[in-house]
């Protein structure tokens, strides 16, 4: 997350691993704000951010209705109660206040439009605020949105870079995705370096945009959660569960945690899909009965969870964990006997933050980096849900069963990025080579 201002309002941007970037625009003078594109696993950073901030989230908005991931408008607006706007043709069951482009917005003393961007879906907008235009998956440094989504049109792309060629060529770029390339640009350098933004041919975009490419993993998934034809899963306390195990309707009970912690505990009748191969092997989680997520403590099975919701099941996650399970006095399968992840993150945070101060005691004062290192992961890691170091122990081989194999990580960028463009990725357009 990095933060810039332009006059009155402040921006704060929000990365993830998979090239997606979210934005919190802050006016200051009232503190009123609004929040492009937020992901559903970034809503509590972004809360937490503008409680800090002391500033109030008035709107939330996505500049399309997006098939790479989960978006966390709904989540956000019911935990702020900021107004969730849409597209007036955006196909979202929720409730929803609709816009039409152009239309302005009020945040405190500042303003901001909302313009049509149509092209790599009907339901595009862009934001133009404080000097900076949010392209959403429209145009992105070096390159522009895919067209050959449904409703995808290079014709209509065309048509919305033309509307953005009419803000001033200083006007600062904020792309909804960046991928390899740099975090931001002008309007006047993509002019010039862009080959998509920079053609001035219609019918040489549309040849240039023609290709196709692999959609995103799980994109009907995605798309049925993200408006709104999926429900987000539930908590419930163990006492709970056991109910469900009992009943005619057995749930499935899915445990996110890594090979070994499931070996070392878990409940019976549980299956075993690590958090890092979840979105490879959703198709392994049968229809037809509820699904429990399971971790250690109810961290991961959050993470987890909406990902197994936007394939159409009925989600619930068992609050607290198996650590809750174990504290109610129902029975778990023990088996090889492991250190539990987050006492793993915990050893190791305490073992480093050590030798980090008495280094900086003895050798050299700049050794207090190592600490203060860690304390910055903790933070992020409270923040976000997200916890690196955690990530790491977990593919130590200690931390897996003999037999087991591990995949990448959920967390690390997918080699196609699903709404990029001339770079194979997956919301990015794929070219064909200009005659």
């Amino acid at each position: 997350m990095n933060s810039s201002a332009t006059a009155r309002l402040e921006i704060e941007t929000f990365a993830d691993t998979e090239g997606c970037r979210a934005y919190l625009l802050i006016d200051g003078a009232s503190g009123q704000s609004m929040v492009v594109d937020p992901r559903l696993d970034q809503v509590d950073a972004i809360a937490a951010t503008a409680e800090r901030r002391g500033a109030r989230i008035v709107y939330v908005m996505d500049t399309h209705t997006h098939a790479d991931h989960l978006s966390g408008c709904h989540r956000l607006s019911q935990k702020t109660g900021a107004v969730h706007l849409a597209h007036v043709s955006t196909s979202t069951t929720r409730r929803v206040e609709r816009v039409t482009p152009p239309h302005a917005l009020v945040l405190g003393d500042s303003s901001v439009q909302i313009i049509g961007s149509s092209g790599h879906t009907p339901d595009s907008v862009s934001f133009f605020a404080g000097g900076c235009l949010f392209t959403g998956d429209a145009l992105f440094v070096g390159g522009a949105g895919r067209t050959d989504f449904p409703g995808g049109s290079p014709s209509e792309l065309f048509d919305s870079f033309r509307r953005m060629e009419t803000f001033p060529d200083d006007t600062v770029v904020m792309p909804g995705h960046v991928y390899g390339t740099a975090e931001r640009s002008t309007l006047g350098a993509e002019k010039v370096s862009n080959p998509l933004f920079g053609e001035r041919n219609r019918a040489a975009l549309t040849q240039r945009l023609s290709g196709t490419a692999q959609p995103p993993d799980q994109m009907m998934a995605v798309l049925s959660f993200n408006m709104g034809k999926a429900s987000e899963p539930t908590n419930v306390p163990a006492s709970e569960v056991a109910n469900l195990i009992k009943s005619t309707r057995r749930p499935f009970l899915l445990d996110v945690r890594t090979p070994i912690e499931f070996a070392s505990e878990h409940i019976e009748g549980s299956v075993n899909i690590p958090l890092d191969t979840l979105k490879a092997r959703l198709n392994d989680i049968p229809h037809g009965a509820p699904v429990v997520v399971i971790c250690r403590s109810g961290g991961r099975a959050t993470t987890a969870s909406p990902w197994v919701a936007a394939t159409g099941h009925e989600v619930k996650i068992l609050t607290g964990g198996v650590r809750s399970w174990m504290d109610s006095n129902f029975p778990v399968k023990k088996g090889h006997v492991a250190l539990p992840l987050d006492r793993q993150v915990q050893l190791t945070i305490g073992v480093l933050g050590l030798t980090g101060c008495a280094l900086a005691f003895w050798v050299n004062s700049a050794f207090l980096i190592i600490p203060a290192f860690l304390a910055a992961g903790l933070t992020f890691a409270g923040l976000t849900g997200t916890c690196g170091l955690g990530m790491l122990l977990a593919k130590m081989p200690w931390n897996h069963v003999p037999g087991s194999s591990a995949s990448g990580s959920a967390c690390a960028a997918p080699s196609a990025s699903a709404c990029a463009a001339p770079q194979a990725s997956a919301c990015a357009a794929p070219q064909s080579k200009k005659e």
